[in-house]
């Protein structure tokens, strides 16, 4: 607010100008915030999977990721861990706090080995341990790392604003759980974070159930024009952030479909020019040109006026989400992605079971 009356009362362009760039940059400071912990306080679902399972489908998006940015992702799980029956805790609070770690490893330890490990440190509490062998915190004092918008010695040219282990460290005390931060040997950083843990007291069934794949759904798709072949459904995604754009479709591939995607609106017009997809998702809140600008250039061509599009979007939907088919809020459930995708394309082309 102070910097809005400072731009009001200003007559000096050039000075407006920093002070808008401000503006945008305190903004974007607060959505950060808003986002990360908007629903911390939120009692979680207990989502009744297996740990030992939960951090082997971790490793498979976690693997992907590393290896998009030329580093390496393992896991190693105690013997302990993978013959006990102990859930996950908070699965999604946990995947949160994860990737924020791994992201900040990618970071500042690029083309480094990442390994997370997980052992019981006693009988009450997990200890999950996240190293790597890049260039480390240096001789800077660890606490400080975990400061909002302080940011590493030497980690100028990277891009951050300095919260993300703030917020998992405020993420894991909601959860009943600490983190630290030590140096690894002989090279790189390492994060120890201790949580709560709970035996999961499942049924057999239930138990065979929790430990098996991830649900796989049949191909949503369309008939060929001899009635025969089954095609994937297209899907075009739209994000300017690589790490949501590659797990959504990798999401999307497990789903079944085929993921098309793109890192800005004028990728995505482009790719439209010579492209029909059969559905888009376009992430709201892009630098450039956001979701509604996006949807509102696309609906100017006549070819693509009747593509459904889905909104995805940390915050919650407007009462008026229109010309959007729907809004999906992050983070998001492969089922509930699935039945929203299979309700938008019934209404544009014929389904196969």
């Amino acid at each position: 607010m102070s910097l809005t009356d400072l731009i009001r009362k200003s007559e000096d362009q050039e000075k407006i100008a920093a002070l808008i760039e401000a503006l945008h940059f305190a903004a974007s400071n607060a959505m950060t915030i808003v986002e990360g912990g908007a629903e911390l306080y939120k009692q979680p679902k207990q989502e009744m999977i297996l740990l030992s399972c939960w951090l082997k489908e971790f490793e498979g998006l976690a693997s992907l990721l590393a290896n998009s940015h030329g580093a390496r992702f393992q896991l190693e799980i105690s013997p302990d861990l993978e013959d006990g029956a102990l859930m996950a805790p908070a699965p999604s609070y946990l995947h949160r706090t994860l990737m924020l770690l791994l992201d900040n490893a990618l970071k500042y330890a690029q083309q480094a080995t990442i390994t997370l490990t997980a052992a019981l440190k006693s009988d009450t509490e997990i200890l999950l341990t996240l190293c790597d062998d890049g260039p480390g915190f240096r001789e800077e004092n660890p606490e400080l790392l975990f400061e909002p918008y302080h940011r590493g010695e030497g980690q100028g040219a990277s891009d951050g604003k300095g919260l993300g282990l703030w917020s998992a460290r405020h993420i894991l005390s909601v959860m009943g759980g600490t983190i630290t931060a030590q140096e690894n040997t002989p090279n790189g950083a390492c994060f120890l974070i201790t949580l709560p843990l709970e035996e999961a007291h499942l049924p057999e069934q239930e138990k065979t159930q929790s430990v098996s794949s991830p649900i796989r759904h049949a191909p949503l798709g369309h008939t060929g024009q001899q009635g025969e072949d089954k095609e994937r459904a297209k899907i075009l995604i739209v994000d300017d952030n690589k790490t949501n754009l590659l797990i959504l479709a990798e999401i999307l591939k497990a789903l079944g479909f085929c993921p098309i995607t793109a890192q800005s609106g004028n990728e995505a017009l482009e790719i439209l020019e010579s492209t029909q997809p059969d559905l888009a998702i376009f992430d709201i809140r892009m630098d450039g040109m956001s979701g509604w600008d996006l949807i509102k250039h696309m609906q100017q061509k006549k070819d693509l006026a009747g593509l459904p599009v889905i909104a995805i979007s940390a915050d919650d939907a407007p009462e008026r989400i229109v010309p959007f088919k729907a809004w999906l809020r992050r983070p998001i459930e492969a089922d509930i992605l699935y039945e929203l995708l299979k309700s938008c394309l019934a209404e544009s082309m014929t389904v196969q079971p």
